[in-house]
């Protein structure tokens, strides 16, 4: 994967309610589809009244969304390899994901995986999805197929990349027992289950959870970050060797996180930008593209401390998190054009259209495609962002 030198970011496709943002970006092979929100119209981009509690209904626009968006670049719904989903419910999610076939292609749709969360949704939203594709000239290689149709896969490798489906603690999956639930040990336990079943499914792409590049964790409290950052350390030989973000949602359920993510193929490189104390990675970088780790609003990462008066200024904080990017990619030899992708996470999600406002003015015409999750930050934070660029 050597001709990442020569790739550029490129937007394919704009935002459609003219917001002077972009829906699809495309970096050589890869292409990064903006959130598409579910209580939004196709035809005319209008938040609909009657879509309210119309589960069904908003699957069909979001994902309708992200398989417009592709085709209007000149590629379509299957291509899509990494679909992760922000929702008001589980309850459910078989029904959501009982329409792939038709978005995301009938042979495809079981080639993709999926990460899938409750979160603090926006008005009448049920759901926001946020989609990475790839090229259809790189061939895809499921090592852990999906159950049935209308399911995702549990690992597929695509080039330099294996994508694994987001888990949960449910059982063990060297036992199948299952475990605690809404006691002391529970979090712990269903932690250790997570990180298993993970292993398990890279084990048959003949991967280990160190090649993982990037790590998305839901957890049901911010509470817990501190808990799921130590057990992840005492895991990996006291460091966190990948790019993450842990935020609290509502995961709904007896659960107590979800956890998947993008590891490295086993021959390809892996450059770990470890952190100024060596415990965790501030960027990991392979196949051509650069992963953040998530950063605050009310931490300056250049000076190393805590900004106290800032809390509660979401544009103020939304700023420092753009410096905090642009202080981890100048390790990497990247500036802020080479960014692709802004997972945003926000206390108060109707915030975002104040949030787009400094971003806009941060990266320009023509920057990255952005999402936004309403969740509970550490630190009593507004905001963090976790964002993907391109190789230097």
């Amino acid at each position: 994967m050597t001709a990442e030198m020569t790739w550029k970011r490129e937007v394919l496709v704009a935002d459609e309610r003219a917001r002077g943002i972009a829906a699809v970006v495309r970096f050589g092979p890869y292409l990064f589809v903006a959130g598409s929100d579910g209580h939004r119209r196709l035809s005319d981009e209008q938040v609909d009244p009657a879509l309210a509690e119309d589960a069904l209904g908003q699957c069909r626009n979001s994902y309708g969304r992200v398989a417009r968006r592709l085709e209007a670049a000149g590629y379509g719904g299957d291509c899509a390899i990494w679909i992760e989903n922000f929702t008001s419910g589980q309850h459910w999610r078989l029904e959501r994901m009982a329409l792939w076939p038709k978005y995301f292609g009938e042979e495809n749709h079981e080639r993709a995986v999926s990460f899938g969360a409750q979160t603090r949704m926006d008005g009448l939203n049920m759901l926001t999805s946020i989609v990475m594709a790839i090229d259809p000239a790189l061939e895809r290689h499921v090592a852990v197929p999906a159950p049935h149709r209308g399911r995702a896969s549990r690992c597929t490798r695509v080039g330099p990349f294996t994508f694994v489906i987001g888990v949960r603690g449910s059982s063990s999956p060297k036992t199948t027992e299952p475990p605690p639930e809404e006691n002391a040990e529970s979090f712990d336990v269903q932690l250790g289950y997570a990180y298993d079943t993970l292993e398990g499914h890279l084990s048959h792409d003949g991967n280990t959870p160190e090649n993982f590049l990037r790590v998305d964790t839901t957890l049901r409290a911010a509470r817990f970050i501190p808990r799921f950052e130590a057990q992840t350390r005492e895991r990996f030989e006291g460091r966190i060797p990948f790019a993450s973000y842990a935020i609290g949602t509502p995961l709904g359920g007896h659960n107590e996180q979800e956890l998947g993510g993008v590891a490295i193929v086993p021959g390809e490189r892996k450059t770990v930008y470890w952190s100024a104390r060596g415990a965790r990675a501030d960027v990991t970088a392979g196949g051509g593209l650069i992963f953040l780790r998530s950063v605050s609003g009310v931490f300056d990462e250049r000076a190393q401390h805590t900004i106290l008066n800032v809390f509660g200024d979401v544009r103020t904080q939304a700023a420092q998190c753009v410096r905090n990017i642009e202080t981890l990619l100048e390790r990497t030899g990247a500036d802020l054009d080479r960014v692709l992708r802004l997972d945003v996470f926000l206390r108060d999600i109707y915030a975002q259209d104040e949030v787009i406002d400094v971003l806009k003015n941060s990266f320009g015409p023509g920057g990255p495609v952005m999402s936004f999750i309403g969740c509970e930050p550490r630190n009593l934070a507004e905001i963090e962002i976790i964002a993907i660029a391109g190789g230097a």
